[in-house]
């Protein structure tokens, strides 16, 4: 790792552990307007808190990145690429955001970075067979056979790549799904259309879930683990 390059670190935080927003009016000032606004909007409870997480997480990222607070709660500070991604308008940290299930996830880096994280799922056998590779989709066939049920964290695995990729390069799902392939990853490498990816990825496995972060990078990101329960009392 160069000299003048920051470690990515990879923030996980169980949103169970987090109180729905609404029932502390403290959030409202706390939030950047356009954030609390996304956050309180949804009618379920969880995605309330999901929302929530998403933005403590990301606050906390900064905040250990070393942006000024007064900069990460600024309205305005934040914008979306052409197909959505989210972006600080400085351009002064990269980050990007996953949830899945009860967990939700933040990754902060100085380059380009994109992240995915799935509860490990049964196959979607219509859905591999039409975004997954001739190769991917043999070897979870031959997996399925010769050990029933390992074939479902694999599933995910080649899903969460795909989806940590789209997300690094702040493309759509649609074209940018085709042509990837992740059955001889080695390397922290995938191919597109046969070449092999400039992008690395790296991996976890964490409570049945599967995790992946992509970015053009060696080294391996930190994985931080948030395990605090979190009322109106975060900071």
């Amino acid at each position: 790792m160069k000299k003048s390059e920051k470690r990515t670190k990879v923030y996980l935080l169980d949103r169970t552990k987090i109180a729905d927003p609404v029932t502390f009016s403290s959030w409202k000032d706390f939030l950047p307007k356009e954030r609390w606004e996304k956050t309180v909007r949804p009618v379920r409870e969880e995605d309330r808190k999901t929302e929530l997480a998403a933005w403590l997480l990301l606050y906390h990222a900064l905040k250990e990145w070393g942006i000024p607070e007064e900069s990460i709660r600024a309205d305005g500070a934040y914008c979306y690429g052409e197909h959505g991604k989210p972006e600080r308008k400085k351009k002064d940290v990269c980050f990007n955001l996953s949830h899945s299930g009860k967990y939700v996830m933040c990754v902060v880096s100085d380059v380009e970075v994109g992240c995915d994280i799935e509860k490990i799922q049964k196959v979607r056998w219509k859905l591999a067979k039409r975004f997954f590779s001739e190769g991917e989709y043999d070897i979870l066939e031959k997996l399925k056979e010769e050990s029933p049920g390992a074939e479902e964290e694999l599933f995910t695995r080649f899903w969460v790549l795909r989806e940590s990729y789209v997300k690094k390069t702040g493309e759509g799902l649609g074209t940018s799904l085709e042509g990837l392939d992740f059955s001889g990853i080695s390397g922290y490498k995938g191919k597109k259309n046969g070449k092999a990816l400039k992008e690395r990825f790296f991996e976890w496995e964490y409570d049945g879930y599967r995790i992946a972060v992509c970015e053009e990078k060696d080294g391996e990101p930190e994985l931080v683990v948030c395990s605090r329960t979190i009322d109106n009392c975060f900071l």
